[in-house]
Formats: C-alpha cells, sequence, structure tokens
C-alpha cells in the first residue's frame, strides 16, 4: 500500500511584482494567455483533508478564494522578504472558522521579522478586533505535517540564507540563487522538482533558466516546473523553447497547477544503492478529461501513446499492454498515458449484471506508477459518453483530445455506441487520424488465459494464491482501520478491523496474509479472518487481521491487507477457547508458510534475480 499522496497545487509562479506588474505595458504583461497571469510566489500542500501553504504572499486572500480554501492546518515559510510574508494577517479567517492557532514553521531569523512586521500579533494586550493566532516552530531539521516528512533546504538568496522544502517525492526551491551540495544529497530520486528560474538575464540573488536547466540535469526529476517567473518569459514561448531544446519533461508552472506527488511510506529520502530504480514507482499525473490532459501537454509538442482499457486489478494482461505503451513512448518521447473508466462501462450500461471490481481507483493509479505511465486520463462513464459512435470517440477524445500518436489494445477492444468498433475499426481510423494501433496478444499462464474474470472467480472462491499468479501479485485489500467489538483482545488474539474499499472480497475464511500499515516501509506477517464471526454471533461481515509478533500500539489510519494463501473456511466453535486454540494453530500454519516461502526464495535468488509488479 503506497501512502496517500499529497496535491499540489500552484498558488502563485510570478516574482515579488507580480505579472502583469503595475504599469508595465510588455507583451507578456499585456498577454491574452491566462498562463502569463502570475501572482506572487506560493504552494498549497493537500493530503487527507488537511491543507499546508507555503508563504503568505500579499496575494494570499485572492490565491485562497480562487481554490476555494476552506481549511488550513499550517503555514510554512521559505524566508521573510515582503512578497512571502505579507499575507500574514489574512490567516484569522482559518483562526475564527477552526476554533485554533496554526503552527507557522520557520527559522528563527524569519520569525524575528515577522515579530517585528506583525507586532500586534505578538502583543499580550486586549484587542478590540480579531488578530492572528499562531504557534511559532523554529525549524531544526525534519518534522512531520499531515503524515507526510517535511525536509528544509537550506538555499543561499544572495547573501541570505533562505528554506526551500522537500515532501514526498518533490521539491520546492523559490528564491534563490546557489544550492548549497548538503542540500543537493537531499534531492535526489524526484518526480517533481519546483524551482526558481527568474528569467535569461543574470540576478544576484536568483537563477536563470540556465542556470535551473544546469540544475534540473544534475539532480534529474522526472519533470521540473519553473517559478518565480519575471515578465521576461512568456509562457507557450518558453515552454516551445524548452520542447525544441529536447526537454519535453521542463515547463513554466502556471497559477492553478495541480499535480500529484507521491509519499514513501517511511520517508521523502530516495532510495540508495541495491534498489533498482524501477521497482519504485512513479508518481502518475491524474486527470478527469482530456482538456485538463491537453492544457497539462499542449504547450510541450508531446502527443500520447495510449494504452485503452478498464484495467481491473492490472493483471499480467494488462500490464503487458501498459508496458508496451512505456516503451513506445520512451522511443517518441511522447507522454505513455493510460485512459480507462469510472465507473466501469457495465455499471452504467447493464448494472444488474456488472461485476465487482478487483481494484479501486487508488490502486490503478499506484500501479500505473509502477509500470512506468506519466498520467492517466480517467474517464467519468455517462451515457453520453456511451452514445458517442466508434467515430466520435476516436475524433472528439483519442486524435482531438488527447493528440493520439499511439493506440495500444488487446484482443478483444471494443469501443463506441453499443460496442460497435473493434480493432480493425480502430486500425482504420488510425489511418485516418494518423495514429498508430499495436495490438497485444492475450497473456496466457500455464494454458489459461490471464483476464479479470478469471481472477475475479478465483478471488470470490477464495484461490487467493492461483489469483495472486494470475495478478502477478497478491489480491489486496485497503482502507481506514476501524473499530471492532473488542472480542478479539478480550478473549483470543488481538485483531485489526479493516473497513475494506474494494467491492470484491475473498471468500469467508482464514487466510495467511501481510499486512502493510500506512508509514511503515515493510509489511508484517499476519492471518485474517474475513466473515461473519459465528462463535459470537457475528450479525455483519468483518475483515480482522491478527499481525504476527507485534504488540505494540497502533497509530496507523490505514492499512493494506496482502492475501498469500487460504488455510480454512470459517467456523463455528463451541466457545472462545476452542477458538482461541484454532487461531493457535492457524498462527502456526501460516508461520510454517512464512519459512517455506523465505526459502524457495533464497533458492531462487541465489540462481536467478526476480521482479514483481509491487513489493511483497
Amino acid at each position: 500500500m503506497s501512502a496517500a499522496p499529497i496535491r499540489v497545487t500552484v498558488l502563485g509562479s510570478g516574482t515579488s511584482m507580480g505579472v502583469p506588474s503595475l504599469a508595465c505595458h510588455c507583451r507578456v504583461c499585456t498577454s491574452q494567455d491566462p498562463h502569463d497571469n502570475r501572482l506572487r510566489p506560493s504552494l498549497l500542500l493537500s493530503r487527507n483533508g488537511q491543507n499546508v501553504v507555503i508563504d503568505t504572499t500579499p496575494d494570499f486572500r485572492q490565491q485562497a478564494l480562487r481554490v476555494g480554501l476552506d481549511r488550513l492546518d499550517a503555514i510554512l515559510l521559505t524566508h521573510a522578504h515582503a512578497d512571502h510574508i505579507l499575507g500574514f494577517d489574512d490567516i484569522r479567517p482559518f483562526n475564527i472558522r477552526q476554533r485554533s492557532s496554526l503552527p507557522v514553521y520557520g527559522t528563527e531569523e524569519t520569525f524575528r521579522v515577522i515579530r517585528r512586521a506583525f507586532a500586534y500579533v505578538f502583543d499580550e494586550g486586549p484587542t478590540q478586533s480579531t488578530v492572528p493566532s499562531v504557534d511559532l516552530h523554529v525549524i531544526n531539521g525534519p518534522f512531520e505535517l499531515m503524515g507526510v516528512q517535511i525536509v528544509p533546504l537550506p538555499l543561499r538568496h544572495g547573501d541570505l540564507e533562505v528554506l526551500g522544502f522537500r515532501f514526498g517525492r518533490a521539491a520546492y526551491l523559490t528564491d534563490f540563487s546557489s544550492l548549497p551540495d548538503s542540500s543537493a544529497a537531499l534531492l535526489e530520486g524526484l518526480d517533481d522538482l519546483i524551482v526558481d528560474a527568474l528569467r535569461d538575464v543574470p540576478h544576484p540573488m536568483h537563477q536563470t533558466v540556465d542556470q535551473a536547466l544546469a540544475l534540473i540535469e544534475k539532480l534529474k526529476p522526472r519533470r521540473a516546473w519553473f517559478t518565480h517567473i519575471a515578465h521576461d518569459l512568456a509562457h507557450a514561448e518558453t515552454n516551445e523553447r524548452l520542447r525544441k531544446l529536447g526537454l519535453r519533461h521542463v515547463q513554466l508552472a502556471y497559477d492553478g497547477l495541480q499535480f500529484e506527488v507521491r509519499v514513501d511510506a517511511s520517508s521523502p529520502l530516495p532510495r540508495r544503492s541495491g534498489t533498482p530504480a524501477d521497482f519504485a514507482p512513479t508518481s502518475v499525473l491524474a486527470f478527469t478529461s482530456p482538456e485538463q490532459w491537453t492544457t497539462q501537454y499542449a504547450s510541450s509538442g508531446r502527443g500520447s501513446v495510449l494504452a485503452i482499457g478498464n484495467f481491473d486489478g492490472i493483471h499480467l494482461g494488462h500490464q503487458a499492454i501498459l508496458r508496451a505503451a512505456v516503451q513506445r513512448a520512451a522511443k517518441t518521447k511522447d507522454v505513455a498515458t493510460a485512459l480507462t473508466f469510472d465507473p466501469s462501462p457495465r455499471k452504467i450500461l447493464r448494472p444488474e449484471s456488472a461485476p465487482q471490481r478487483v481494484s479501486t481507483n487508488a490502486q490503478r493509479m499506484d500501479w500505473f506508477g509502477t509500470v512506468g505511465l506519466e498520467s492517466a486520463v480517467v474517464l467519468p462513464f455517462t451515457l453520453d459518453l456511451a452514445r458517442l459512435s466508434p467515430e466520435e470517440f476516436v475524433e472528439q477524445v483519442l486524435a482531438r483530445g488527447l493528440h493520439v500518436r499511439a493506440v495500444l489494445v488487446g484482443e478483444n477492444f471494443r469501443f463506441g455506441h453499443k460496442q460497435a468498433g473493434n480493432v480493425a475499426l480502430l486500425r482504420e481510423l488510425g489511418a485516418r487520424h494518423g495514429f498508430a494501433v499495436e495490438i497485444i496478444p492475450p497473456v496466457a499462464l500455464e494454458g489459461e488465459i490471464v483476464s479479470s474474470t478469471a481472477i475475479r472467480r478465483e478471488i470470490a472462491a477464495g484461490n487467493v494464491t492461483h489469483a495472486a499468479r494470475l495478478l502477478g501479485r497478491p489480491f489486496a485489500l485497503t482502507g481506514e482501520i476501524v473499530t471492532g467489538t473488542g472480542t478479539g483482545r478480550r478473549f483470543t488474539f488481538p485483531t485489526l478491523n479493516l473497513k475494506p474499499e474494494q467491492e470484491l472480497l475473498p471468500a469467508r475464511g482464514v487466510y495467511v496474509t501481510r499486512t502493510l500499515l500506512e508509514g511503515e516501509t515493510r509489511s508484517r506477517r499476519s492471518v485474517t479472518n474475513v466473515g461473519m464471526r459465528p462463535t459470537f454471533n457475528g450479525a455483519s461481515l468483518s475483515v480482522e487481521t491478527h499481525v504476527l509478533d507485534f504488540s505494540g500500539e497502533v497509530t496507523a489510519k490505514r492499512m493494506e491487507v496482502r492475501f498469500w494463501k487460504r488455510l480454512r473456511e470459517e467456523k463455528k466453535f463451541a466457545g472462545p477457547e476452542d477458538l482461541r486454540a484454532q487461531i493457535a494453530r492457524d498462527i502456526a500454519a501460516a508461520r510454517r508458510f512464512f519459512t517455506r516461502l523465505r526459502r524457495f526464495r533464497s533458492l531462487r535468488n541465489a540462481s536467478v534475480p526476480t521482479r514483481s509488479l509491487s513489493p511483497m
């Protein structure tokens, strides 16, 4: 289970004077392109209903209103220049609404200026009007917000020391002219780097475009975004210039830009040598319409290499299609993209016969990243979409919407109204619209065609071991840890109770599992019961997991349970003592299973290195 991602929103991407600048009539300040309108530099980080703002600029009120910010949980300050702090007073509505003070993180020097500039906030005397209520936290090293480790990054802003921040696999470096080696060492393995690139002409306190590009080449993030952009740089023109330089992964940020950042389960710091890079999932930019995709990529000149399908479970057959798309996109420098649907078409067209889904949309996003996709378009499936003819679907969604260069699908792919389109028609339409079509043959395992239908059948029957073979990894349930009845702790063994997000559950019974708690990097050996707890006359289905060799207090809010083997059916026992004795036997059987598995892996790893879609 990868941790919930951080959604990053660029609140402002301009300089201290903003763009357009007052009394300036240059071509950028008078541009009609909304991307050339830049408020003062600021970032919003959102995760699990919490929000953190980096810098309260003079435009903070406008920025917060524009994105509909209803809650604020913390403020990070990079430094104390006016364009980064003068919106400080506008945090008052959040104090009133939330009835609490706000934690603010910064350096001692930043707080010295804050105390002087906003002295009325820190006076202890009575006041007739509201003032911001804050708790100041001097940054001395990494700290945690929203369940994420925030790593401060010392930077030089001319002669001034300022801060950047790393969070998950992204970093924000605004207002700086040089990066110390000690900070550069903390910036390995980035998916996204948001970096100061003021203009082409040198400035004593900021990076130029060329300096920013040199830093990007050194750090090698998967994507890079320029910020703190002066009116010297036109958005569309500069992006086209970068594209012609072959730097399609580098673009200008813009006010309102949003993307998701993956959070490693333990720490945002990069994996060190010994862990193959392609084992680590990458962030996937997720969109809900072709228009959003076009807004993100049109200026780069890149088209899409598109894998289309429901991709429920991302089994071995799906993986073959997706990896072929990634490989093709790497050759053409286009965007490896999955096009899928939510809800599934059958849920809308034939709800009475729609199958239960193996995976959640969040799991699909995780696995899209694992196979190397750069983006995913999850189209809301509606009756209007279902009414599109095959020709209209290709014209409106693929050609015009996603600038498709190549489409990869399975042999049985159908599309358009009443599924009138097949792979032969897709090839014909591809020739008409100028995109290639590649048909990926089905994957067979020991003579059995791998399909979502087969996997659902195996899971529903409790055959989770065989389902794992077809999936390429164990079937997994994810969700919140909820409070149970306390029966297990009182009478048998303590358990964690999962509220599963998946529609499909394994057959009732007891399973050998591994459990990954949110915030941890390694799953723990466990035994899981799926059922009604008949010994205690349970009235509802539950998923209860006993984690082996663990006695600490669980603070995690979420967990993932991976199903390896079914031990037995659920059974009603005469009483708690009989049930306790059986659970002890189940635990012993699970230990024997993991011992055999470890021995097998040792023998296998001694001869042939292997890979899997996700860590076990």
